[in-house]
């Protein structure tokens, strides 16, 4: 960690990183160990330059920790993180427990974190393609738009999940779908009352005049890796996970700016025809 902090110091704010994160894991020393590689972090690295995010973990976590971390002489997290400029906390659900209980956790953290850190400065991670509708994903999207949060989109891989039975297919034309029409609900003011979908819960209509969405479409930041700002732009990640949802050969979260090609195969995808709103 010594190591890290210090060859990232040494450039500053002309640093080629974006974004420093913090990924906890279930555990409860998670939320010491969170708090140590915190201060090693911004005791030599300004987080105006470099900003933190904290990738949370809500099932040992409790609103006491996020603000006052237990043990000596240990600042608040919530102080050190936004000490410059408040950062976000982005829960994960853990895998093995009952899904009501999952969320319950998820969500009362999450609350927690709009409280403490303020809107605009949270959000959360969602899997797609794990049985739910695009209606119901997208619902969930709004949901935390309305809260003032923001939504981080993952491709659910079925190769290292081979029992799921409700994810035999890989649904590149859902992915397709619910990537546009988040990013139209994220960052474009349209909201999920104003799209259209069929029978089974698939968007036929984003929303927008065809101009407009033709227009968001070409410009394939729509279809990038979703996760915490960058530099430079509010709605292009700083967090790009090479291939982290998808194999090379068949790109669901691209990790660069999609060419000409990219949007070809895009369209195709997408395959639902876009109608008007």
């Amino acid at each position: 960690m010594q190591q890290v902090v210090d060859i990232v110091a040494r450039d500053g704010a002309k640093s080629p990183f974006h974004r420093m994160c913090i990924s906890m894991i279930t555990h409860p020393d998670s939320d010491a160990d969170t708090v140590a590689v915190l201060k090693a972090w911004t005791a030599r690295i300004d987080p105006a330059a470099i900003p933190v995010s904290i990738l949370s973990n809500p099932t040992t976590m409790q609103r006491a920790d996020v603000r006052a971390p237990p043990g000596p002489r240990r600042r608040h997290l919530h102080r050190r993180a936004r000490r410059r400029h408040p950062r976000n906390l982005r829960p994960h659900a853990r895998q093995g427990r009952a899904v009501a209980a999952q969320v319950a956790e998820v969500l009362e953290i999450l609350l927690d974190a709009r409280d403490i850190f303020g809107p605009q400065k949270f959000g959360a991670h969602i899997i797609v393609g794990m049985g739910e509708t695009e209606h119901e994903v997208l619902t969930l999207v709004q949901q935390l738009v309305d809260l003032g949060g923001h939504s981080h989109l993952f491709s659910f891989s079925r190769s290292r999940v081979r029992s799921w039975t409700t994810c035999r297919r890989r649904r590149r034309d859902q992915w397709r779908r619910v990537q546009l029409a988040r990013y139209l609900i994220d960052y474009r003011g349209v909201r999920v009352e104003q799209m259209s979908f069929d029978a089974e819960g698939r968007v036929t209509g984003y929303g927008l005049p065809q101009a407009e969405l033709e227009d968001v479409v070409n410009r394939g930041i729509a279809f990038r890796t979703s996760g915490c700002p960058g530099k430079f732009r509010d709605d292009v990640s700083a967090c790009d996970r090479p291939y982290g949802d998808s194999p090379p050969s068949n790109i669901a979260s691209y990790p660069f700016q999609p060419n000409k090609k990219d949007l070809q195969k895009i369209r195709r995808q997408l395959k639902i025809p876009v109608v008007q709103g």
